[in-house]
């Protein structure tokens, strides 16, 4: 979230996403005081921009834990928004008839680069929470329905 001396972003995607927001981006980094550390939020309304508001999530520059605690601030923060495209949260709903809640059904991350080592990070990320996700069904099942010699 660093800026230059003519108050633009020097990263060149949030530079790129500035432009396309009309500057909207960096006028509410400062009014906001927005600078990325871990825990911080913003949210930015961009009506017909092909959403309705893009939610900034500060991650910070450690490395340790930090996907943890970006993703379970994104988590949060769609909670709160009730939004429909941000990230797969795990909710167990199998045995709830809760149907009238917005399920999340995609995430646009920014800023983590590209290529293999994002790829292998991004399947590790994902072979992690599918572990995690099913040890929580398990745990969640009722007994009639998963024994202890299922």
């Amino acid at each position: 979230m660093t800026k230059d001396d003519s108050k633009r972003f020097e990263n060149s995607l949030l530079k790129n996403l500035d432009t396309k927001l009309g500057g909207h981006l960096s006028e509410a980094s400062s009014e906001e005081d927005f600078t990325g550390k871990p825990g911080q939020s913003m949210v930015l309304r961009v009506l017909g921009h092909g959403a309705k508001r893009i939610d900034f999530i500060g991650r910070g520059k450690s490395a340790a834990n930090a996907f943890r605690n970006f993703s379970e601030a994104i988590a949060a923060a769609a909670k709160n928004a009730q939004a429909r495209t941000v990230l797969g949260t795990s909710k167990d709903n199998k045995f709830k008839s809760d149907s009238n809640k917005p399920v999340l059904k995609s995430v646009d991350i920014l800023g983590f680069g590209t290529g293999p080592q994002l790829d292998k990070k991004l399947k590790y990320a994902e072979d992690v929470s599918s572990a995690v996700i099913f040890g929580k069904e398990l745990l969640n099942s009722p007994t009639n329905v998963l024994t202890p010699g299922s």
